[in-house]
């Protein structure tokens, strides 16, 4: 595993600003100093540092927050340009939150699908976009293992959009660069349909 520069002094002090009951600020687009932050390309954090378990605690805390709840946040939504993000899992049992410590994503499928998108860091803005069908994803856990797998639907739309998050990429940017090219839509004998 390569070196990660440890959490610095400012970036503790956002960690333990509350307890793990409770949520983060979430940094919005509109505001000039924190859409720095959220155009950051982030750094790795070590999946073994003892503070990663209180972040990934109070950051779950923020995207289950009520009326605002989400399916899914990184790490610079909440101040941190670290490579770290939760993702809510429609592809498993009761569909859990689980989170994925320096995460790469090293495959994209060619087949691609076309969604409606919003973002807790962007107030009342919601466009479709374009993903890949599945991703091969691999990350870290706490302990420092490593896991690859390979998701599809939902699941990977939404790792898509935080995993853009780490790359300082906003699901807007992403609108933008999509007017400029050209789509075929592929007709399935058995269209594949997804319960959102």
């Amino acid at each position: 595993m390569i070196p990660c520069n440890p959490l610095t002094t400012e970036e503790l002090a956002l960690i333990f600003e509350g307890d793990q009951t409770q949520p983060m600020y979430v940094y919005q687009d509109g505001v000039p100093d924190e859409l720095q932050v959220l155009k950051t390309n982030c750094t790795e954090i070590d999946p073994q540092d003892t503070n990663v378990k209180m972040l990934i605690a109070r950051m779950y805390k923020t995207v289950a927050d009520g009326d605002r709840a989400g399916v899914g946040i990184a790490a610079p939504q909440v101040g941190l340009a670290r490579r770290l993000f939760l993702v809510k899992r429609f592809d498993k049992a009761n569909e859990p939150f689980e989170f994925f410590i320096n995460p790469q994503i090293v495959w994209y499928s060619a087949v691609l699908q076309q969604g409606d998108e919003g973002c807790l860091s962007i107030e009342d803005r919601y466009e479709a976009v374009y993903r890949s069908l599945a991703v091969q994803i691999t990350y870290f856990d706490l302990e420092g293992n490593h896991y690859q797998e390979v998701v599809e639907g939902y699941t990977a739309v939404i790792m898509q959009h935080e995993y853009d998050h780490l790359n300082g990429i906003l699901f807007t940017d992403r609108v933008v660069e999509q007017e400029e090219r050209q789509y075929e839509d592929a007709t399935l004998e058995t269209p594949l349909v997804y319960e959102v």
